[in-house]
């Protein structure tokens, strides 16, 4: 990331990072970029997390330069739900609530825990490629016979529905988005509930596991 600030700023392009998913603690940080030392981009994108999801509400922020550059340079656009008081309402007190609760500090410390259950995953499952956790924000992939995918994003596979359907009858709601597994839980979860959660993951797994090998 510091290499590509450093290219935008040697030809004058805007580094823009979208923390739509990232932002408001998902990654342990507050945005995303925060894990990357010296880096500051010039816009954000930004949602989801705002609010957390309870109403919709999106935004975008800029340094000084750009946002100097617009009020001089007014883009001629409204929208119907432009600011509208209660998303905004909603987004300062959930603000307020991941401040005062010190909930991404607590991301932070729910990270080596996701760790170590994708880790054991990995070591028990076959039908687990890879796996990978930045605070709460984690997935794993899901093999194929053959040792590669077991389906590209965006197809559908009988193994795949199979596994989703044994999900949710344990109770365990998450997206299986082709081959990749997301675990992103929400951001106030606690141990106990992270570790009984993979324990059905694991479960349901054995099937795949049957199929794979």
């Amino acid at each position: 990331m510091q290499g590509v600030r450093a290219l935008c700023d040697k030809y004058g392009i805007l580094l823009i990072c979208d923390e739509v998913m990232t932002g408001f603690g998902r990654t342990g940080r507050m945005f995303g970029f925060e894990h990357h030392d010296g880096v500051l981009p010039d816009m954000i994108t930004f949602a989801k997390g705002l609010t957390a999801a309870f109403v919709p509400l999106s935004g975008v922020g800029v340094r000084d330069h750009v946002h100097n550059y617009f009020r001089s340079n007014p883009l001629g656009y409204g929208s119907t739900y432009c600011a509208h008081p209660v998303s905004c309402a909603v987004g300062y007190h959930t603000i307020r609530y991941l401040i005062e609760n010190n909930v991404v500090e607590h991301v932070r410390k729910m990270e080596a825990v996701m760790i170590d259950e994708l880790t054991k995953l990995m070591e028990k499952h076959p039908s687990v490629k890879q796996a990978r956790a930045i605070g709460l924000g984690a997935g794993f992939d899901l093999a194929g016979p053959d040792g590669n995918f077991l389906l590209h994003l965006h197809e559908g596979h009988p193994q795949a529905a199979a596994l989703k359907k044994r999900l949710v009858q344990r109770g365990l709601l998450t997206m299986v988005r082709g081959h990749h597994f997301h675990c992103t839980p929400p951001l106030i979860t606690t141990e106990a509930q992270i570790r009984e959660s993979f324990a059905i993951i694991s479960d349901c797994l054995v099937g795949l596991d049957e199929y794979v090998i």
